[in-house]
């Protein structure tokens, strides 16, 4: 059945807006966080090594459990016997054993230590895991806020390109009508090819940014939701001293939790190597079945059980244990200057972050009110053209003041927003929840 023109065009106008509304759905930072937790390589890889090392645990366990063990054997014999003062004999038999046994350690400190050590290892190995969690937030927030960042950076770039241009043919019309220099064309021109080559290192620094973003997504980025001045929560750190979130930084950092569990790994090393002078007794018993178990037992046939306890004494071993034992200590020592270079750097890392956010709300503020002013000086300079009292390069300046503002205003939120993004990484509350009020400042419209 043909369909009425009417009909068609309905379905074609009403195909066109949905493919519109779907190529302006921006992303957002929220989404990709998602997509990262999902794709990204590195979080991938630690989810992995997290669930391989949660295996040393049952693993360790297992030496400190009864085994139970089932052996057997059924072969075909052949002996020739000779003995003296009597004939050589030539024996074929089967011989053939049967035994089912079960053992329980009683005394082995060697496997308890090993035990304690992947009990702290997978305790080490959650907590790489929750950081490297932390990092894919840190990671996903700066490469979406380096985008923006840089697209603003060009659109102003551009806008100065733009009034350097204007710039450059008011001064060639002014030269030609005998009321400008040779001198202001060769300024201006020198600001209009400055302003080009910045534009196009901003074009390449923007490139490298949207690739960063994708290599973590593994996907193309088309637009992103642009951060609203308007709902950005400028607020001070709560706590407000840098000392209280270096303490919980110190507690609750995963990486620094991490490498305190390695610590603990390494101190069970030594106990391990220790236990090598030590002695080891198990708890054992047996049922067996055997015929012609040996030569002189052909067709003889045994049916008993053993219980008793086996002990071992190691007395010499070359040195090797003593030398097991000062590897272990080496090995502590190292673990635990890694911890404290670790924890230097996280106090570092807390008060630099802090700083970010506590100075980022007055840099803001700062930046606002110089925003406000140039605005001012431009209306100003507007007027004062139309009086007569300023001229069309007044004008000029005053924008690319105002564009200079802008730029540093934008520089002074993205610079608020990553602090607090990675002083949130620092003390292991870079979650959804935090990463979703930070999606909260972000505005429906999108990047070009």
């Amino acid at each position: 059945m043909k369909k009425p023109a009417f009909y068609l065009m309905t379905v074609m106008v009403a195909g066109g807006a949905m493919s519109a509304s779907a190529l302006a759905r921006a992303d957002d930072l929220l989404n990709l966080y998602r997509e990262a937790v999902r794709a990204d390589a590195n979080y991938l890889a630690a989810q992995a090594d997290t669930q391989a090392r949660r295996e040393l645990e049952p693993q360790a366990l297992a030496r400190l459990l009864p085994n139970l063990s089932l052996e057997g054997s059924n072969a075909k014999n052949s002996l020739e016997r000779k003995t003296d003062n009597r004939p050589d004999e030539d024996l074929d038999y089967r011989s053939s054993s049967l035994s089912l046994g079960v053992s329980q350690p009683l005394f082995r400190p060697a496997a308890y230590a090993a035990y304690r050590q992947a009990q702290a290892q997978v305790e080490g190995a959650e907590a790489t895991l929750q950081w490297a969690e932390q990092d894919v937030g840190t990671r996903i927030g700066t490469a979406y806020f380096d985008v923006l960042l840089a697209e603003a950076e060009l659109e102003v770039t551009k806008e100065q390109r733009d009034a350097y241009l204007t710039q450059l043919d008011y001064a060639q019309k002014a030269f030609q009508s005998g009321a400008g220099t040779r001198t202001d064309i060769d300024e201006a021109r020198s600001q209009l090819d400055l302003a080009a080559a910045q534009t196009l290192d901003l074009q390449y620094q923007l490139k490298y940014t949207k690739d960063a973003l994708t290599a973590i997504i593994d996907r193309p980025i088309t637009s992103l939701a642009r951060l609203d001045p308007a709902r950005i929560q400028l607020i001070a750190p709560n706590p407000n001293q840098p000392e209280d979130w270096i303490h919980q930084a110190e507690e609750i950092n995963p990486r620094l939790i991490s490498l305190r569990a390695a610590v603990v790994a390494a101190d069970k090393q030594i106990n391990k190597a220790l236990s090598g002078h030590l002695p080891t007794a198990d708890l054992f018993a047996r049922r067996f079945r055997n015929k012609s178990d040996n030569v002189n037992s052909v067709d003889t046939k045994n049916d008993g059980n053993m219980f008793g306890i086996q002990f071992d004494m190691p007395i010499f071993a070359g040195g090797e244990t003593s030398a097991g034992v000062r590897q272990a200590r080496a090995e502590l020592d190292k673990a635990r200057q890694q911890l404290e270079v670790a924890r230097r750097e996280v106090g570092l890392e807390v008060r630099k972050e802090f700083d970010g956010v506590a100075q980022g709300v007055h840099w803001v503020a700062a930046y606002e009110r110089a925003v406000a002013s140039a605005e001012q000086a431009l209306l100003s300079t507007r007027k004062g053209f139309r009086a007569g009292s300023r001229t069309t390069l007044d004008i000029l300046t005053a924008e690319q003041n105002l564009a200079t503002a802008r730029r540093d205003l934008d520089r002074g939120r993205y610079r608020y927003v990553l602090s607090h993004l990675k002083l949130m990484a620092l003390v292991g509350r870079l979650g959804e929840d935090e990463i979703g009020r930070i999606n909260g400042w972000l505005s429906e419209s999108t990047t070009p």
